[in-house]
Parts: C-alpha cells; structure tokens; sequence
C-alpha cells in the first residue's frame, strides 16, 4: 500500500490520522481546510504496471490530481497489486485471517472514493500465444466459461463487501478492454478475447452499488494505442501503456463528475 498525501510533506502518523477524521482545522479554527479519502483497489492496472512514473502517470494518479482541485487534502491509498484475481481480492475483504485484511478494512472504513480494477487476470492468464486457436476452441471454452462464471460469482460479493465497510463511499468499477489487436500473426486472439471479455463484462452491466466506467468502449473508439503489447517469450504484456492510463483516467473522472463528490 501507498499512503500519498498531495498537500505538503505529512509524517506516516500524521497521514493515518487523516483518515479518521472528516475535516481539518488550520491556525486559530476561522479556516478549515477539506479532506477527501480516497482508496484504489484492483490489480497491476490500479498499481500502474509498466509505467516509468506511475505515482503520476497512472489513472490512480490522474484522479487524484483532479480531486486536488477540488480539496486542500486529498489522501490516496493504492492497493494495486499485480497479477490479482478477484478470488484473491475478496478474500482479502472478507476474510479476518488474510494478511492483508485488517490494513484494508481499516483504510477503506474511512473511504469516500473508492476505484476498483479487477477482472483482466480472471480472463486474461488463459491466452497463451503459443496455443493455436483450434485448441483453444477444442478445450478451452469450459476454462473461460468457468472463468466468467468465478467472476460473476465474486465480483458482486467485492461490492458488497466494500459497502459494509464503506457505506458512504461511492465506488467505481473499470470493465475489462481487449488487449490483443495488432498482434500481427497472433491476431486471431482479439476475436476469441473479445468473445470472453464480453461475456465477463456482462457482470459489470447488470451489477449494483456501484458506478461503471465504461473502459472497453473507451480503449475500441480510440485511435491510439493504448496497451504495451510487448512480447515476453510466449506471452505478451496487456497493460495499458501511459495514453491507455490517460484515457483510463479521463473515464473515471468523467464518471466521478457525472455522480457528484
């Protein structure tokens, strides 16, 4: 976890402390200065994977210049974490004896901003480039049906679980875009991508609690290219690149802007 704290250099206590109350008094008490807590949960998208400077460059980072805006504290907690299924993040929520759980609840108690990026490594661990696509349609739709299904079993359990914690806090969830155009030879992949991403997807349009941000739609309208799409043996890197965070970003805001804070 990251505690950022925008405004100033804060000591670590000092930042904990921010968390648990809703405003701050300056001098005499005539001024008082406005705080928002926001907490980042998800995956190596949320963390900013492949970034040169991801304390600036990530969507995480972009949300949290706008709300500077907006607010004298704005005090972010980034829990990204790379390679992360959403069976591992709600354990973490919900389960007293995972090692990370006690720091979550705490931090996400006080929480009026919540972003959540699950769903890409459910899926996306499944595409190799080194099977050839008739194996994947002779054994692999049992394994992504089933993939699909863990989410969509998972992924309302999330919400409800940061709810608990978090009653107040308004919660954004980023659906998952397909990474595999322009694979050149490979390129067979967007297609059996795009029909499993839209089935995983389908969790986020029917789901509650929450707000969607739309990033699929947002990265198949764009023209520029928004994912690493380096090559690493027999698997490619899926990430968003830093115009794929800033388009990512520009979504989450709009969407922050469009409920209110």
């Amino acid at each position: 976890m990251k505690w950022l704290v925008r405004t100033g250099v804060v000591l670590l206590g000092i930042v904990v402390g921010l968390w648990a109350v809703p405003e701050l008094k300056i001098s005499s008490g005539d001024t008082v200065s406005t705080t928002i807590r926001y907490v980042a949960l998800g995956d190596s998208i949320a963390h900013g994977y492949g970034l040169t400077n991801p304390r600036e460059d990530s969507y995480v980072g972009q949300v949290e210049n706008y709300l500077e805006n907006y607010y004298d504290y704005v005090i972010t907690a980034n829990f990204g974490t790379d390679g992360l299924r959403s069976g591992e993040l709600l354990d973490i929520l919900i389960n007293p004896e995972n090692e990370f759980h006690n720091k979550y609840a705490a931090t996400l108690k006080y929480a009026d901003i919540v972003t959540v990026s699950v769903g890409s490594n459910d899926l996306l661990r499944l595409l190799r480039l080194d099977i050839d696509i008739q194996e994947y349609i002779a054994r692999g739709d049992v394994m992504f049906r089933d993939a699909c299904q863990t989410f969509d079993e998972n992924f309302p359990k999330i919400i409800e679980a940061i709810k608990r914690v978090a009653p107040a806090a308004k919660i954004y969830a980023d659906n998952v875009y397909n990474p595999c155009h322009g694979l050149g030879k490979y390129e067979n992949l967007y297609e059996k991508a795009e029909y499993y991403i839209d089935m995983l997807n389908q969790t986020f349009i029917k789901g509650s609690g929450y707000t969607l941000v739309d990033i699929k739609s947002g990265f198949e309208n764009s023209e520029e290219k928004l994912v690493n799409m380096a090559f690493k043996g027999r698997e490619f890197d899926p990430h968003p690149n830093k115009k794929g965070h800033l388009l990512i970003g520009q979504l989450v805001i709009k969407a922050i802007q469009a409920k209110g804070f």
